[in-house]
């Protein structure tokens, strides 16, 4: 994937590789988040051939991983929707079979009641499963490097190819853990963007990762 901004070579975002645009520039770092959260035309992406991508289909704004990005808000609807789809046949009906056991002790509390009522002809897992509020566990949105793992296996898990972009992510890792992300990236065929500050040149912070920085004066080193 290739991604340009106006008068600069296009940046290419490679699968399974961390790609870090870092600037010491207030209005090239204000334009590409703006564009990647699609509030503006900065930024266009294309594949390989230079075929536009739609930003929407191509890349996922996830924003600064400790004060934007919610893992349940996110995702746990879609994982709990996903957490059907895998349950093997035999276990979809051991509970349904065990759902409709407790309606059944449920129904049979009712029967102190006046009121007509019934139980559903077919128990429903989906409702069942919302119900449990089972939901990833809340200790990682504590962790800034959990965040950004659980982030990407829960990508892989619901088949999201789109380029993940985050921002400030050297506020919070250090430069072991960035390569320990570097590496766990390399695993995913998942193009990962960080997009980040800094008044200098950062190679030695990012040494295992695709590193471009942009200078106050628009210099790309």
């Amino acid at each position: 994937m290739n991604l340009t901004y106006y008068s600069f070579p296009p940046f290419q975002i490679k699968p399974g590789c961390v790609t870090v645009m870092d600037t010491g520039s207030p209005k090239f770092y204000q334009d590409v988040v703006v564009g990647l959260k699609n509030q503006d035309d900065t930024i266009h992406l294309s594949d390989d051939n230079f075929t536009t991508i739609p930003l929407k289909t191509g890349a996922q704004w996830y924003g600064d991983p400790l004060l934007t990005v919610d893992l349940n808000h996110l995702f746990q609807h879609k994982l709990q929707l996903q957490l059907k789809k895998v349950l093997a046949d035999e276990q979809v009906v051991s509970l349904s079979d065990e759902l409709r056991q407790l309606l059944v002790r449920i129904l049979e509390g009712s029967y102190l009641m006046n009121v007509p009522l019934e139980l559903p002809t077919s128990p429903d897992l989906t409702r069942l499963i919302k119900f449990s509020g089972i939901q990833l566990a809340p200790a990682v949105q504590q962790d800034p490097y959990g965040i950004i793992e659980t982030l990407i296996r829960v990508q892989i898990e619901l088949d999201n190819q789109r380029m993940i972009v985050l921002t400030n992510v050297s506020h919070y890792l250090s430069v072991n853990q960035l390569q320990s992300l570097a590496r766990l990236v390399a695993t995913t065929e998942l193009p990962i963007l960080l997009i980040e500050f800094s008044s200098s040149r950062r190679n030695e912070v990012f040494q295992e990762c695709d590193y471009h920085y942009i200078d106050s004066d628009f210099v790309l080193w």
